[in-house]
């Protein structure tokens, strides 16, 4: 028996990442650290140095000199900023389609968000943008969406014409690449989120990549009280090789960077895995002629299976008969822009209005509000995939002919 579409049934795999591959390791490591009694990562009774591990390795993988670990990834985007060397004031141009913590992390770094349109990859358009750079343009933040790379190469162009700083937001895509770089590490610095839901997680925590020395430096010194411990010398702290300035605690703990090194060592293969059956999954349906996310580099990513659908009723039946199968599925922030949030629109931040409302970008609305993203988990089987196929194509069939089905 089939179920109704006004029935959902259970989910038939979990959509995790991750968080789905939890096991005696990372049991194994947060004990290790508890019963050191040194939770906090510059001293301790038995210092471990977890959270320096992580970060050496972490670099590594991204092919980077620097790493830091910090507690959440709008933090890391927030020392990024500062990092980088931010004015008061100064523009970050963000594309349309992201999660609110970008925002967040403009307004934190008293920057100002400028809101750009995205194309069908639901990334920052690169032909789009350039249009928004005034005097008080410092960055651009190009967003890797839902394990997807944005398009770097014409985007980096337009940031070097005008001597912009590239923030990448890899919140969404550890472990990506794009056209055989890892991102996070193409532009001036990245900005990572081990969020549970991402693919590697400790709950919570991020984690700021650079080649740049001096941004390493004040990234440090920012989550650091300014360089409370980091720059710590004979006993006295503050002193560094730049000028000092003051900072916040955002600082990573030893158990977050001991389950981040056991999450670290099943990224590529997880990655391999969930890439090859979003691969296998748009073979079986290229029957249907489905029009498919448009991604920069799908030898890179990181397994997206999202289908954009003639308009959003479609869409909110495609989704309907993907949850009656029991598939996880929805409209990537339920097809509402970033700049339609109330306090983003008006431009409230803590310390009063900083921006005017912001103008509707109908394109961007278009083009997310079509778009269902079908979620893939770690531990997915042969028999999971093939249920996918036969629900992808039920589904399609009902968002082409309505929500009656005929």
């Amino acid at each position: 028996m089939t179920a109704s579409l006004s029935e959902p049934t259970a989910l038939r795999y979990e959509p995790l990442r991750g968080l789905a591959l939890w096991g005696e390791e990372e049991k194994a490591a947060a004990l290790d650290v508890l019963e050191s009694r040194s939770l906090f990562r510059y001293y301790g009774p038995a210092l471990q140095r977890r959270v320096e591990r992580f970060e050496e390795r972490f670099a590594a993988l991204h092919q980077a000199p620097h790493a830091v670990g910090v507690s959440s990834g709008t933090a890391a985007l927030t020392c990024a900023l500062i990092g980088m060397g931010i004015p008061e004031g100064g523009e970050v141009i963000v594309p349309s389609a992201t999660f609110i913590g970008c925002v967040n992390a403009v307004v934190a770094a008293r920057g100002v968000p400028v809101f750009a349109d995205i194309d069908e990859s639901l990334t920052l358009d690169p032909t789009a943008w350039e249009q928004l750079v005034t005097e008080r343009t410092f960055a651009v933040m190009p967003v890797h969406l839902n394990n997807a790379a944005a398009d770097m190469d014409p985007i980096l162009a337009v940031a070097r014409k005008h001597g912009i700083r590239v923030l990448e937001d890899a919140a969404q895509a550890c472990g990506v690449s794009y056209r055989g770089r890892p991102v996070g590490s193409i532009g001036d610095a990245g900005a990572f989120s081990f969020q549970l839901e991402k693919n590697i997680t400790a709950g919570e925590g991020g984690a700021v990549v650079t080649t740049d020395p001096d941004v390493h430096d004040r990234v440090v010194r920012y989550q650091d009280q300014g360089g409370q411990f980091t720059t710590s010398r004979s006993g006295e702290r503050g002193g560094a090789a730049g000028e000092a300035f003051l900072g916040a605690n955002l600082r990573m703990t030893e158990i977050a960077g001991a389950l981040l090194s056991v999450q670290l060592e099943r990224l590529t293969p997880m990655l391999r895995r969930l890439r090859d059956i979003a691969r296998a999954v748009r073979a079986d349906l290229a029957d249907l002629e489905l029009e498919w996310r448009r991604l920069p580099d799908e030898e890179g990513s990181g397994g997206d299976l999202t289908v954009l659908l003639d308009n959003r009723m479609a869409a909110r039946r495609f989704v309907t008969a993907l949850s009656a199968a029991g598939i996880p599925a929805a409209t990537l922030y339920s097809g509402r822009l970033v700049q339609q949030n109330p306090a983003v629109r008006a431009g409230r931040t803590p310390w009063g209005v900083a921006w005017d409302a912001t103008a509707r970008l109908r394109a961007s609305e278009a083009v997310l509000g079509r778009s269902v993203t079908v979620g893939l988990g770690a531990t997915m089987t042969d028999d999971d995939v093939a249920h996918l196929v036969a629900s992808l194509r039920t589904a399609a069939d009902v968002a082409r002919k309505g929500a009656g089905g005929e």
